[in-house]
Order: C-alpha cells, then structure tokens, then sequence
C-alpha cells in the first residue's frame, strides 16, 4: 500500500493496488444510517460514486410527512460535479398520480450547493427560471420534462420509455434535473418496496452532449444488497469524465 497524506485542504489519498472506497459520514436514517461513497483508482480517478444504506434505514420511516436527509463525500475528495446529495423518502409517493405513488425514495446527486439549491422555489418569478427550456445537446434522448418545477430540487425530466410510462409497475427510474436551463441533479428514484427484495438491479444511462458542470458522469447506474455488511448499494457508476 502507498499513502499520500497531505493536510489544510487539500487532497488526500490512500492508495491500494486495485483502488479503494471512501465513505463520507454516516447519517442517521430510520433505524439505520446512510452515507456517501466514492470508488477511487490507485491515480486518483474516481470509479463510481454512491449511496449506502444499512439494511434497518429502510424501518422505522415518517409515514405521514416526507424525510430528508443530507449527506455529502468527504471533503478530502473533489470528483467535480458532485456538490452533495439528499435522500427523499416519499412515504406516499407523488405525482403523477398512478405512476410515483407509491412509497419510494428520490436519491439526488447535486452539483449545486446547498444554500444554491435551498434557494429554488419555481414559483412566481423563480417558475420561468426554473422552467427554462434546456439546449437539445443539453438534454438525454427520450427525457421529457416534467408539468412543474420542485421546490429546492428543480425540473425533473424522465425518460418515456421507462417501464412505468408503457404499463408496467414502477420500481425504480432514474431522472435529469434542471434549474435555468443547465442540468443541476441526476437522480435514482427507487421504491422501498424493490429495495426489500434486495435484487441486483443494473442499467445503462443516456447521456446529453454537453454539460454546464463539467466532471464524472455515470453511463450506468446499480442496485446491489452486500449480505455480508448487510447494506445497500446504490451506485453511479463507469464514470466519465465530460469536458
């Protein structure tokens, strides 16, 4: 093993021969926690990033209000566009009706910041900014946007060819968010329900041409239950670095 420690701010790395996984801090989340993850090659290229949840986040959830919880990579890691991201448990869904509602969680992947991103209402003079129409070389094929912006997220645009748009039961869906017309969150959405049948999920991802926050962007993304840590895995992974 090679250690590089460097300190006040700047990067640091542990480096193994086939690369390592840095966890940010666990947050506290039903009878469980949640934490942020990078996977990092021995130079310092980052694999995959993610969220790991503990088997019992997923018990003991709000059944009446919506939950969130904020976790970020540990700020000895800069993987550019990633700012931080915030779990949403929806405990009864949300529109459209008869498509997202059923239990479910929104995993946000932000590249903006927080106070940015608090900042959104999309409402009144905010709603024409954040309902800004995107640049077609900004925008995956196939992604349709949403009716309305979200509070403190954004546009949701989805891909129409999902299962859940073409009369199958949504399980999990994977979204583009956009916030004066540049693209500011990618988002897993995943039902409880298929995360407790802890069945090894992956798919291959539309990418847009062009990107206003340069950095890693997944060409897949994962659903995996480790039994042996008791923990799922939700994964953007085969990052590629957009420029």
């Amino acid at each position: 093993m090679r250690g590089i420690f460097v300190f006040c701010g700047l990067f640091f790395l542990a480096i193994y021969a086939h690369g390592f996984i840095v966890y940010g801090d666990a947050v506290a989340m039903g009878e469980g926690t949640a934490k942020a993850f990078a996977d990092i090659g021995e130079d310092g290229t980052p694999y995959s990033v993610g969220l790991a949840l503990t088997d019992g986040a997923l018990n003991a959830l709000p059944q009446h209000e919506p939950g969130e919880y904020t976790l970020k990579l540990p700020s000895i890691l800069n993987i550019p566009p990633y700012n931080h991201m915030v779990i949403n448990w929806m405990p009864h869904g949300h529109e459209p009706d008869g498509i997202y509602n059923r239990p479910h969680f929104d995993f946000h992947f932000y590249f903006i910041d927080e106070t940015t991103r608090k900042a959104i209402t999309c409402m009144g003079a905010d709603r024409e900014i954040c309902l800004k129409q995107p640049d077609p070389d900004k925008l995956p094929p196939f992604y349709v946007g949403g009716p309305e912006g979200v509070p403190q997220m954004g546009w949701h645009w989805v891909d129409m060819r999902s299962p859940e748009y073409n009369g199958k039961p949504f399980t999990t869906t994977y979204i583009y968010g956009y916030y004066d017309a540049n693209l500011i969150f990618i988002e897993p959405m995943i039902t409880r329900e298929f995360l407790l049948k802890k069945k090894k999920f992956e798919q291959e991802l539309m990418l847009p041409k062009t990107f206003t926050h340069l950095g890693y962007y997944p060409q897949k993304y994962s659903i995996h239950f480790d039994k042996t840590r008791a923990m799922h895995f939700i994964t953007l992974k085969y990052l590629k670095e957009m420029q």
